[in-house]
């Protein structure tokens, strides 16, 4: 278990060039406008033509069609009651696939590797915070126990903590071989994160067995590179080993219902809630908690029911309005509301204060 447990929301990968999900769409559809994404053509149009046939409902309710988030709830209820403005019934799984794919490749397309010749870093923040990591383990006083829970489907911190010998440990097989990994926890899926056909469970590709396959040439002293995990991972198994996976990688609705994925991540959801209850702080970076998030609060106020004392829970985003800070507190019951505080600050920022709340013995 852990004494210190952060949540990073997609704040957290902004800096890193990821979007956010408010402008996840825009950005992908400019990057099918400059032709980066003609691998995938096909998917990008159909998920546009998705978004396009939603107008006719959007004329008589409110649904925003701008968030990607509302997009992959409104097309998860499309399948359930098998209507979709356009569609065909038994088009609706290819749709929400092919929007998976539009996830994928947009996310890699969007976060830059630092590169030296051969070698692959890590994008900041995520370097300095896996650095953070490392010194509340080793050099604070007295010595945290640390682990990470994120929404974020991208793997700018799985890579970080891959780097600085941390792991990470999924919390599902295989385990990591690193010393004392990490525990990272991610609630909606990962790029690197597979489906087996015969079991229907997760099975992660760490990142050492990825490159052991896969590498970068042909750069110069100095500059950056794209790390296509998410469009390699049916290549991958299908040559390097003898499971059979689905054909996208395990990407999660960020809604409440996620019932359909509950056998295949509620091991992972079970392990962050555990950890959630024996913290003593809660660092919260980037998440602003929207209102559709039912999940999330579900997942907190059932997780944190434990016997270790919160002692602080201290949320990390830059928007200044009020508005998220607002949610956090209608959200907190009153022990933690006096252990609470809310800081407008960027997640490059939150590193740094971090590490001065928790500093190195004199």
């Amino acid at each position: 278990m852990s004494d210190i447990v952060f949540i990073l929301g997609a704040g957290a990968s902004k800096q890193c060039g990821a979007p956010l999900m408010a402008d996840f769409l825009d950005v992908a559809q400019s990057l099918t406008r400059t032709g980066e994404t003609k691998d995938k053509k096909q998917h990008f149009e159909r998920v546009f033509r998705a978004i396009g046939s939603l107008q006719s409902v959007h004329s008589k309710a409110q649904l925003d069609l701008t968030n990607i988030e509302s997009i992959f709830t409104a097309l998860e209820i499309s399948n359930v009651l098998k209507k979709l403005p356009g569609f065909e019934p038994k088009e609706i799984p290819d749709v929400i696939a092919s929007l998976k794919e539009v996830i994928v490749k947009t996310l890699e397309l969007t976060i830059d590797f630092p590169t030296e010749h051969s070698y692959i870093g890590v994008p900041k923040p995520y370097e300095e915070f896996a650095k953070l990591i490392s010194h509340l383990r080793c050099d604070a006083y007295p010595q945290q126990s640390v682990s990470v829970i994120t929404f974020n489907y991208d793997v700018a911190v799985d890579m970080a903590l891959f780097k600085e010998g941390l792991g990470p440990d999924y919390g599902i097989p295989p385990d990591s071989n690193s010393h004392q990994p990490v525990q990272l926890f991610k609630l909606h899926g990962s790029l690197n994160w597979a489906q087996r056909k015969d079991s229907g469970s997760v099975y992660p590709l760490p990142l050492n067995q990825y490159f052991s396959k896969y590498s970068v040439r042909g750069m110069g002293k100095r500059g950056t590179c794209k790390i296509p995990i998410g469009s390699q991972l049916q290549e991958y198994f299908s040559k390097h080993t003898d499971v059979e996976i689905e054909a996208e990688p395990v990407i999660v609705p960020p809604t409440w219902n996620k019932s359909d994925y509950h056998q295949a991540l509620s091991t992972i959801w079970g392990k962050a809630a555990e950890n959630l209850g024996e913290a003593h702080t809660i660092l919260i970076c980037g998440y602003s908690l929207p209102e559709t998030d039912a999940f999330f609060r579900l997942l907190y106020a059932l997780g944190t029911v434990g016997e270790s004392p919160l002692e602080k829970i201290i949320v990390y985003n830059p928007e200044k309005t009020g508005q998220t800070d607002e949610r956090f507190k209608q959200m907190l019951g009153p022990g933690a509301i006096a252990r609470y505080e809310y800081k407008p600050c960027f997640f490059d920022e939150a590193i740094n204060d971090v590490k001065q709340l928790f500093p190195a013995k004199k």
